[in-house]
């Protein structure tokens, strides 16, 4: 097991850097593609390991793969049954999307993932897909992975469909599920709140761009696909990541540093722009270039704590914890109690801010943090949670000794590059291995 060794900054980071590609649209546009029968073009997308899952799992259900300039040409059409068992690595995507879908290959198929993966709740999901008439069940009858799915003559679904609301993923599933029924669909979540629906917006929005149109209330409750639509191919740039640009972003706020992304474009649906509105609003110096499409923050303000409802944009919320840990005051996050049940329990994972000398209370769906003057260095679990380990790592760069983190290579689930990134900007980093 490795660890990384983070030292406070000797002096303020000054530079530019590409915004990675976005985690959220790759992981839809791949997913897409597959279920459209003809060639789609995929450019921009980078090969994290939750895409490199998402392709493995596509590619073992007969869906091919043609590298090109920049990205790739998929292949899609009817499944086919896998040879082996379907390994979705650490990405819950990847499962929530594919298991309904997966009816439609001959067969069975089941699907596993990592530790992490096989800790995260499908109770509710599975229930569902079963009263809609799928033959599905967890094999451990725990509502975790390894779950198994049979085929199913999908046009004998009913019209309509309930889900609970807690993690939105499982409604995106079965929107992507109802096209294949041939009838109308309705979708409806049966709690009255769907969190997260933002991602489930940006599901709707890119099924629209493959040919499948989607609608749906005002409160995101309800939604209807018209029957008779089909997934048709297309092609699709993957633009840059707001939520992976937030750790440099936040790092220039909070370190008196100069920090500028290209490849951002403010216009572009992102589930995770919000991290924009916190930085606004807790004091930070945020310049947004609509027509270069770039993005900067440059430090020197003092940042100021803030109450901000993060249920639509929950995986900003460890990033998040660094920015409001150095905001005057007391912040509260709020309304996210679907955050316990992410790669780790982030709430409880953020909570170590404590031993950098960050007061921090846990509650039943956010954190009460309050801010200091400086963090002090500390020994932290990453949790093998990409958005955990980088958001102490940029903790780490403005605490005062060194901070100690286990598995960088963590990151590689969403950004490879990231120390790559931040080491271009002039920070330092060594890396321990046990």
């Amino acid at each position: 097991m490795s660890t990384l060794k983070v030292s406070k900054l000797t002096h303020p980071l000054e530079g530019t850097l590409a915004a990675p590609p976005s985690k959220y649209h790759t992981h839809r546009a791949l997913i897409l593609a597959s279920l459209a029968n003809g060639k789609s073009k995929i450019t921009g997308l980078s090969k994290s390991q939750d895409n490199l899952s998402t392709m493995d799992c596509l590619n073992q259900l007969g869906v091919r793969f043609i590298e090109i300039e920049g990205g790739y040409e998929v292949f899609g059409g009817p499944f086919v049954t896998p040879s082996d068992i379907l390994n979705c690595g650490n990405s819950g995507s990847t499962i929530n999307f594919l298991l309904g879908v997966a009816a439609t290959t001959p067969g069975t198929v089941v699907f596993t993932g990592d530790d992490s993966l096989r800790s995260r709740p499908l109770g509710p999901y599975i229930e569902a897909l079963s009263r809609w008439g799928l033959d599905v069940w967890s094999t451990q009858d725990n509502g975790l992975l390894p779950v198994v799915i049979r085929h199913k003559d999908v046009k004998e679904l009913s019209d309509h469909v309930s889900i609970d609301g807690l993690i939105s993923p499982w409604t995106s599933g079965l929107l992507l599920m109802a096209p294949f029924t041939g009838h109308d669909v309705t979708v409806t979540i049966s709690n009255g709140k769907l969190n997260e629906s933002s991602y489930t917006d940006l599901m709707s929005q890119m099924m629209t761009q493959f040919g499948v149109k989607v609608f749906h209330n005002e409160n995101f409750t309800e939604f209807f696909v018209q029957g008779n639509q089909k997934f048709t191919p297309t092609e699709i740039e993957i633009p840059g990541d707001i939520a992976l640009a937030s750790f440099g972003l936040v790092l220039a706020a909070v370190s008196n540093s100069h920090i500028r992304y290209t490849n951002l474009d403010a216009n572009v649906f992102h589930p995770e722009s919000k991290i924009l509105e916190a930085l606004e609003r807790t004091g930070a110096d945020l310049r947004i270039d609509t027509e270069a499409k770039t993005i900067e923050v440059v430090g020197g303000r003092k940042l100021h704590g803030i109450e901000i409802d993060c249920n639509d944009s929950p995986d900003m919320i460890p990033i998040l914890s660094i920015l409001l840990a150095h905001a005057e005051g007391e912040s509260r996050i709020v309304n996210a109690e679907q955050v316990h049940y992410k790669e780790c329990d982030r709430f409880e994972a953020m909570t170590q801010l404590n031993k950098m000398r960050v007061p921090v209370e846990m509650t039943h769906d956010g954190l009460i943090i309050q801010g200091v003057e400086k963090l002090h260095g500390a020994k932290v679990e990453s949790y093998k949670d990409h958005r955990v380990m980088m958001s102490y790592t940029i903790a780490g760069l403005v605490a005062e000794g060194e901070t100690f983190i286990s598995d960088p290579k963590a990151a590689a689930v969403s950004y490879p590059g990231f120390l790559k990134d931040i080491r271009k900007l002039g920070a330092e980093f060594e890396t321990i291995e046990a």
